[in-house]
């Protein structure tokens, strides 16, 4: 079904109320000086402000945690780390990993980022957990309601999830929270995950599997985040990915977006999760090698998507630029209604 829940008109909001809990201060993916974080909490109501400027929406503040969901999608030991943080850490530290290897778990605790971490741009705060665990909730909550009424949703994502795997995170990821609605909209039809961010959703890919198929739209993820090591593979019967070139406009990123769509197409799902990221809009500086899709390009590209089989659960993922934002949401929802 596409757009919006046709018997009311409403888009259906899912907002986690404890994501401001997560606030860091400072990214040091550039080295130093760092500079201010751009997943700022600020995000979240940018965005609802453009999707409410499009038409009207119904906003359902979630307060859970979803610990069991996050527990069925993520390692243990790699859940309890992360839980752990909420007691260790003092109101306004930012834990960062020193030190890198494959099994520190005899370390003490604060060196053990380095066993679920490949870099230093996601810092966790001692409200980093409850804010990851109420971001996968409002993707659970949403996605429970749109397998209940078949109708398409938007769920505020934040902390933000595609980056995270199995046993990791970064690229301010905790929880993989596209992936966590997609296994529950998988119960009650055939579902498939299409990610539109600026960057390949190195955690979706992973924990993508062949009855719930992974689509990707994505900047060369070898010269821009994740940057994959060479020789980095993911299976080809659970991923089809598809990479933006450097200064491409928004011409051939439709071309790319409609191969893309067929594939999906062919597999006519009852439920598709959008992985939405803003950062590809031109002027988002957490681009490495920049593309032209500008604010109204957005409509094309909601448009494009509403076009596609399957009610719409939309996860926030990136979209830093926060001048941008609202006018991205708002024609993006403008397009996903039309």
């Amino acid at each position: 079904m596409n757009g919006y829940a046709r018997k009311r008109d409403v888009l259906q909001v899912f907002y986690p109320a404890l994501h401001g809990s997560h606030a860091p201060a400072m990214d040091l993916s550039d080295g130093l000086p760092p500079r201010d974080h751009p997943d700022s909490p600020a995000r979240v109501d940018l965005v609802l402000e453009g999707f409410a400027r499009s038409g009207p929406v119904e906003v359902t503040r979630v307060h859970d945690l979803a610990e069991e969901d996050v527990r069925s999608l993520h390692d243990a030991d790699y859940v309890d780390f992360l839980l752990e943080a909420s007691g260790a850490l003092a109101p306004g530290e930012e834990l960062l990993p020193v030190s890198f290897g494959k099994n520190l778990s005899r370390a003490p605790w604060r060196l053990r980022p380095g066993m679920f971490a490949r870099e230093v741009g996601t810092p966790i705060l001692a409200g980093t957990p409850d804010a990851a665990l109420n971001s996968a909730a409002a993707a659970a909550a949403a996605a429970r309601w749109s397998s209940r009424e078949g109708h398409s949703a938007l769920a505020l994502c934040r902390p933000p999830g595609h980056h995270a795997g199995r046993r990791r995170y970064g690229g301010y990821s905790y929880f993989n929270n596209a992936t966590l609605a997609a296994r529950i909209l998988a119960s009650s039809g055939r579902t498939a995950i299409l990610d539109i961010d600026y960057h390949l959703g190195e955690g979706s890919a992973e924990l993508a599997v062949p009855e719930i198929p992974y689509f990707s739209l994505h900047a060369d993820p070898w010269a821009n985040y994740p940057y994959l090591e060479a020789g980095r593979t993911f299976p080809e019967n659970s991923c089809t990915l598809a990479t933006v070139q450097a200064g491409a406009g928004v011409g051939t990123y439709m071309a790319l977006l409609e191969s893309l769509g067929q594939g999906i197409r062919d597999l006519a799902p009852a439920f598709l999760v959008v992985s939405l990221g803003f950062d590809t809009f031109r002027g988002d500086d957490i681009q490495d090698e920049p593309i032209a899709i500008e604010t109204d390009d957005f409509a094309r590209i909601g448009a494009a998507v509403a076009r596609l089989p399957g009610a719409k659960l939309l996860v926030l993922e990136g979209g830093y630029d926060r001048a941008s934002l609202v006018a991205c949401a708002e024609n993006f929802a403008r397009g996903f209604i039309g």
